[in-house]
């Protein structure tokens, strides 16, 4: 007899849940109990909201020395770093300082003064980071550069429970986290994938999609829930790393099908960033991914390319 069991756990902010399906319900949910315990290790890795996380380590400590960090961290940080040199800095793990410059840490947004908009902007840039391969240091090259992986910490971690699963011998399984980054493979019987429903930003309860997702990870961005308002204009919390200013364009959102969650993750903030136009052009140098857009005014989802 065949066993479908669903975990939850709390972590970087947003509800992680767990579906893995197989026949020995022990062991099911032996694994699937370990793939949220992992969920739970990257947090203590990577959030910037736990002090004693190493990504809080560096924050506080990699602009005055090198830090020598855990090799998954490294990893992760490298492979950051070429997401932000493809996407031409439209996806930036030190855009921190913007993050605090704008208000989006706190939750009490404002509007900053252009001098303390430009301090914060010359804190920001992945240039900024010095990886040094040989014995796994990261620095900063100057004093109050932060790293934020907001943008990318939830589908790594959807892909490190991935690994605990597959590793266990699951036959089937998805993991989602805050259901923005999700990522599933192989499929429940009878069916040729996990079903996955895309809802629309500013009307949940109408649904944009329903996918049949299986080997493959998806991930949403959108400005329609984390935003504020002053003097008549609204300013969501995705921010233009080259600019500093939050994203103004016609793209409610946009979703990316991609192999890994952590790619899906940060290239759908990327592509938020960059528009129609340099979604157009990413896809024309980096084949591989599927971007799906729903522009302002209009009532479907438009796949690109």
């Amino acid at each position: 007899m065949s066993h479908l069991l669903h975990l939850r756990t709390y972590a970087m902010g947003c509800d992680f849940e767990v579906f893995a399906f197989g026949d020995d319900r022990g062991h099911v949910r032996s694994a699937a109990e370990s793939a949220i315990e992992e969920i739970e290790r990257i947090e203590q890795l990577l959030s910037h909201y736990l002090p004693e996380s190493e990504v809080s380590y560096l924050n506080a400590h990699a602009a005055n020395e090198p830090v020598r960090v855990h090799p998954e961290v490294f990893d992760l940080l490298a492979r950051a770093v070429h997401l932000s040199q493809q996407t031409g800095g439209a996806f930036d793990i030190t855009v921190m300082p913007l993050v605090r410059c704008w208000g989006f840490f706190t939750g009490a947004g404002r509007v900053p003064d252009s001098q303390s908009l430009a301090e914060a902007l010359a804190r920001v840039g992945f240039s900024h980071l010095r990886l040094c391969e040989e014995d796994l240091s990261i620095a900063f090259d100057t004093q109050g550069v932060e790293m934020h992986l907001g943008a990318i910490g939830k589908g790594y971690a959807v892909d490190k429970a991935v690994e605990v699963l597959r590793a266990a011998g699951v036959r089937s399984a998805m993991v989602h986290g805050g259901h923005s980054s999700v990522r599933a493979f192989g499929a429940l019987p009878d069916a040729g994938g996990w079903q996955i429903n895309l809802p629309h930003p500013l009307q949940p309860e109408r649904s944009l999609a329903h996918l049949l997702l299986r080997d493959r990870a998806i991930s949403t961005s959108s400005a329609t829930e984390q935003y504020f308002e002053r003097n008549g204009r609204r300013y969501g919390h995705i921010l233009d790393p080259r600019s500093g200013l939050p994203v103004q364009n016609d793209l409610v959102s946009v979703s990316v099908l991609a192999e890994e969650a952590m790619v899906a993750d940060a290239l759908s903030t990327a592509f938020f960033v960059l528009g129609e136009a340099g979604i157009r052009e990413y896809a024309r140098h980096y084949p591989g991914v599927q971007v799906a857009v729903l522009r302002e005014d209009e009532a479907h989802l438009q796949w690109i390319p």
